[in-house]
Order: C-alpha cells, then structure tokens, then sequence
C-alpha cells in the first residue's frame, strides 16, 4: 500500500483518531461543556477530511443496517427537539403533553410571571416538543453526529491503514491515565489538574471523575495492547538458547516489551480503582485477548499473564487487597438494597411505559426521573445505570430498533474479532468493545463522552478490519 501510505489525508485521519483517544480523557472524560465541545469540533474536523477523502478516493463504509441505524437514531433525536402542535404531542405522547401542561404557566399566570422577568410570553411558553429537555436533546444530538463522524473515519483507517496504530496510541492513553491516577492515590493529595477532588478520594481514578468510568476506559483500551504484544512476539524469529535472547532485544521484541509494560501499567490502575465490575471486566477482556491470540503450548500460556498479573497486583497489595475483597462480599446488598440500582432499573422502566414510542427525549433522564423516583431511592441519579433501560427511556421503542440494528450489524465484525479471523489487532478491539457493551448494563459508560468515542472508535476499526494477515508458522 505505498500510495495508501503517502496519501496525506488519510495520514491525517490516523492521526486525528489518535489524538482523539489521547486527549478525550484528559478533561475529566469529557463530561463537562468544554471537553464535549472539543469532541463535538474534532469530530466535525475530522468528518470533513473523511467526505474530502471520499470525494477524491472513495473511503470504506459500515454495513448499511450499521448505517441505518445511526441515521435513525440521529433523525429520531431531531425529530424529538422539533416544535409540534399541542395535538400532535398530545397523540404521539400522551404522558409528556401532561406532563408540560403540568409545569408550564398558563394564562394570566404566565402573563404575570413574563411581567416579573421582563420575558416575552412566547419564550416563557416554547412550542412544545417530544423532548421533556430539549436543550440536554440538543446536546446529544450533537455529541450523537461526532460520534458517528468518528466511526466512520475509523472504518476508513482500518481497512486502509490498519488498526496498530490507533490501537496503540488507546493503550498509551490508558497508562498515562492509569499512571496518573496510580501517583495521585500515592501522593495522599487527591487532584485532578490541581482541582480537589470530590467523590472516589481513596481510590485511583485517572483524569475521570468516577471510577468505574476509569475502570471502563481501561477494560476497553488494555485488551488491544495485549493483541499488539501477542502480534510482535509472533514475529520473533524460532530461534533458540542465545540466540533466542539476541532475537527478543531486536526491533519485534522491544516493541512486544514495551505494550506488555504499558499493559502492566493499566492493570495497576484497573485494580487500584476499587470497581468492581470495570476490574471484572477488564482482567476478563484481557484474559480473553491473551489466550485467542496465542498458539502453542499452554504452559507458556498461562504462566506469562499470570506473571503480569502478579506484577499489576503489588500495588494494590501494599494498599489493602482486602478492601477489594470486601466490596465484591457487598456487591449484591448494593443493588437489592432500599435505594439501591435495583430500584432504580425498576422506576426507569416505569419511565419506559410512560413514553413507549418515542421516549422523553435524549438526555432528559436528569430532569424526567425525579417523577418516577421511588421514595426509597434518596440518592441523586442522573443515569439509570443501564444505558439499555435508558435508551428505551429517552428514545423509546424507536430507539431500540435503532440501536439493535446497529448491534446486529456489528455482531459479525465482533464475532471475527474475538475468533482471531480477522486478525490478531481485532482480538484486542472486539474484545474492548465487548467490556464496554457488557458493563453498560450495570453503568453508564456510554453517556461518558470518553468512553463513547472509544466504543465508536473501536467498531469502527471492527466493521473496516481488512482481515488476517499471515502470520509466522
């Protein structure tokens, strides 16, 4: 691919998808207005050199039911931030046109409270929208376009240049983020940036500010340093004795050295984060990425992760491993108890019945939920801790077909992924994806833009993979 690789536009979106994985964390995950608008002004940048590309080149693109269902998602939250008629709202969703008659002002009640503020009528009393928060609707709409943007430059990338280099630049981004917060727990001063931090002070949780997000990103981006390793080692020449020693300190095996030391590194971090199910997830995911990608005998196998392991444990065993020991004891009370997610999962899908169709608007979960809340339930939710509950519930049925056609879509890349036939870098990335897919059901990882761009990211480079390469015999 000599012209592939001298063709600077596609150089350019290799290297913007790498910085994206890089610096996507570095703002608190980027949860807050500036770290969102940088996603939302990278995707956008990086969108328009993918249609540059594909004018002059043609670019590869996602499977049309993968298409199909982001255009359907994209095009529902749209029609969700759409001014209706009064009747309209009332017929597609009941319940939220009760809901706005309920709290907005009316009559000579809103004239008085426009006379107060010294506001228009009309902007006191909006048009009315399927979305209970549109502006939190807009919002997703616009990270929603980004995300897609970056799927499809990843696609691209993959089947062009391959997926080493981005796989890469994650596993960097995870050490860093995994040295950091392993240096900050040690400092005994807990900052993020030099800000005080305010929840999860006795635990690591990098740049994030929760650290099951933390343990999430690491789940998701350890898994394609493993692939890179496991790939560099079977390059190494079958020599032995001396002459094996000599072989590992060539190029191949100081590349092989270094992902193994950045993955020990992550791994130090994943345990230090004290998350039960980002740790469960992520030693998992790893595990799975090592065993599909290695060939041979099953002694070596096993006793290199093993080691690993063992090395990614000493830090956490200097701090108190019983602290880990006593949280997964806990596990089950924390989500059957008064309060608890158990709870919660149920209200969401009282929310789910109340806006069938439609939902109550991509992003409204915050301000919709305090109306279904249980009276048990005393802590403040933002999320559902399930982004499938509530997808149904800010999107409804709609956004359910949506979201299982693009699932369905990406069942075979995933599928070839983790059977090693589309190459060892796709063990690493189906593998990532699938911690994130699964941990999404006891979490919110994918309303944690970080997090998002890297599962956007990663079937990206799943759907574009080019396939196996020949590897040594």
């Amino acid at each position: 691919m000599p012209g592939r690789a001298r063709d600077p536009l596609l150089l350019a979106l290799e290297l913007g998808l790498c910085a994206t994985v890089l610096a996507a964390p570095l703002p608190f995950a980027s949860v807050g207005r500036g770290g969102r608008l940088m996603l939302e002004v990278g995707g956008t940048v990086l969108g328009a050199l993918w249609a540059a590309r594909a004018a002059l080149r043609g670019v590869r693109l996602p499977p049309r039911a993968a298409v199909a269902g982001l255009v359907g998602l994209l095009v529902l939250c749209v029609v969700q931030i759409a001014p209706l008629g009064r009747g309209a709202l009332a017929s597609v969703s009941p319940r939220g046109a009760a809901i706005r008659d309920a709290v907005q002002p009316k009559g000579e009640a809103l004239a008085a409270e426009s006379r107060v503020l010294g506001i228009a009528p009309e902007k006191l009393d909006p048009p009315p929208t399927l979305s209970l928060a549109p502006e939190a609707t807009a919002g997703a709409l616009r990270l929603g376009i980004a995300l897609a943007l970056f799927l499809l430059v990843a696609t691209t990338v993959a089947a062009e240049r391959g997926l080493d280099r981005v796989l890469a630049a994650l596993l960097l981004s995870a050490a860093f983020q995994a040295l950091y917060g392993t240096l900050v727990l040690a400092s005994g001063h807990p900052t993020i940036w030099n800000l005080p931090k305010k929840y999860y002070l006795d635990c690591a949780t990098g740049t994030f500010v929760n650290r099951n997000h933390f343990a999430g990103f690491l789940a998701a981006a350890l898994p394609g340093g493993v692939a890179l390793a496991r790939r560099h080692l079977a390059a190494l020449p079958r020599t032995v004795g001396r002459h094996r020693l000599v072989a590992f300190f060539g190029k191949e095996g100081v590349r092989a050295l270094a992902f193994v030391l950045l993955t020990v590194l992550g791994l130090m971090g994943l345990l230090l984060s004290f998350s039960r199910a980002g740790i469960a997830l992520g030693l998992f995911s790893v595990g799975i990425t090592w065993l599909v990608t290695g060939r041979g005998r099953l002694a070596p196998r096993v006793v290199l992760p093993l080691l690993i392991l063992a090395l990614a444990l000493v830090p956490l065993l200097q701090i108190g491993s019983e602290r880990l020991a006593e949280r997964y004891v806990r596990a089950a009370a924390d989500f059957t108890s008064e309060g608890g997610r158990a709870m919660v999962w149920r209200d969401t899908a009282e929310m789910v019945r109340a806006f069938p169709w439609t939902g109550a608007g991509f992003g409204s979960f915050a301000a919709v939920y305090p109306l279904f809340r249980s009276q048990g339930v005393r802590l403040l939710y933002e999320h559902a801790h399930n982004d499938a509950l509530q997808l149904a519930a800010e999107g409804g049925v709609l956004a359910v077909a949506f979201c299982a056609l693009l699932l369905l879509a990406l069942a075979r890349p995933l599928a070839a992924g983790l059977t090693r036939r589309a190459g060892l870098p796709a063990v690493g990335a189906a593998a990532g994806l699938s911690a994130l897919l699964l941990h999404a059901l006891i979490d919110f990882n994918f309303h944690i833009p970080a997090n998002a761009v890297v599962a956007a990211v990663l079937a990206g480079l799943l759907v574009g993979a080019p396939g196996p390469v020949p590897e040594s015999p």
